[in-house]
């Protein structure tokens, strides 16, 4: 596999052409995320399986708590599908964001000995637990096949409520990051915040039950819909609320033009604040 040093070296030698930057960008990227799951796998004895075992783990020790405490164990079976649903989005937002708030950062070293376009590297952390995501979302669908209901046409609209949680993921990514190095307290902010960001985003209640005027309040957050968007297709048998993807999506590609924008406006700053 081609080092991720090399890959850097020759952004120098490419022609100067958009196309064969962004082709290069990519491989940089690419290569610094697979450098990043391959340490993942081998500095433990179980590897790729921590992948499946951490959300599983989590899913448990909150079905516990909700679905047999809260909950007084009503509707257990129906209860897995649709926290499963919400974790296994929610555990790919809130790992990627808080990995890529500091990946300005964690790369110090690298910036400030090689010219690299400062958007790269929130980006790694977003590819790296996609790729993540994809496996444990293989396992989610055979579940709800399994003991849920049988795939349909109707899973198609799978894609694009996924895309728009890609945009949205990207789009917190890239602005965190973007604004971390001029204030580290907002790190520490991302990290505490996101335990009642888990508690806002109904991953473990439809937030359609609440009240109207609390219910409004809730779907300013995209990942409501988001949420709603993956349990209706997979779990009752519909077509999402196109409204509340679209408000996601759009909401991630604010945050993408305006982190991108940022980023590039202080390029050549990053390497004194993060010095």
């Amino acid at each position: 596999m081609l080092a991720a040093s090399e890959a850097i070296t020759r952004i120098r030698i490419w022609e100067v052409l958009p196309v064969n930057r962004a082709v290069n960008w990519f491989d940089i990227v690419w290569l610094r995320a697979a450098a990043e799951l391959h340490r993942d796998v081998t500095r433990t004895y179980l590897g790729i399986l921590w992948w499946v075992i951490e959300p599983l783990l989590y899913m448990t020790a909150f079905y516990l708590i909700f679905a047999m405490g809260i909950r007084g164990g009503e509707d257990g079976e129906g209860f897995v599908g649709f926290l499963l649903a919400g974790l296994v989005i929610w555990k790919w937002f809130s790992t990627t964001v808080i990995q890529g708030a500091g990946a300005l950062l964690s790369n110090r070293g690298l910036i400030q000995q090689v010219y690299l376009p400062k958007v790269l590297l929130p980006l790694i952390p977003v590819m790296a637990n996609t790729l993540k995501f994809g496996l444990v979302l293989v396992l989610l669908l055979g579940y709800v096949w399994v003991f849920q209901r049988p795939p349909g046409w109707d899973w198609l609209a799978l894609f694009p409520v996924l895309a728009a949680a890609l945009l949205l993921v990207a789009g917190c990514t890239l602005f965190s990051a973007a604004l971390v190095p001029f204030a580290e307290d907002l790190r520490m902010l991302i990290n505490n915040g996101m335990l009642l960001m888990m508690f806002l985003s109904g991953v473990f209640f439809d937030v359609a039950d609440f009240p109207e005027a609390v219910r409004d309040w809730f779907y300013l957050n995209p990942l409501v819909g988001l949420l709603e968007g993956v349990r209706q297709v997979l779990l009752a048998s519909g077509l999402p609320d196109w409204e509340g993807v679209a408000y996601a999506a759009g909401f991630g590609g604010v945050l993408c033009a305006l982190a991108v924008t940022f980023l590039v406006r202080f390029d050549r700053v990053y390497p004194k604040r993060v010095a």
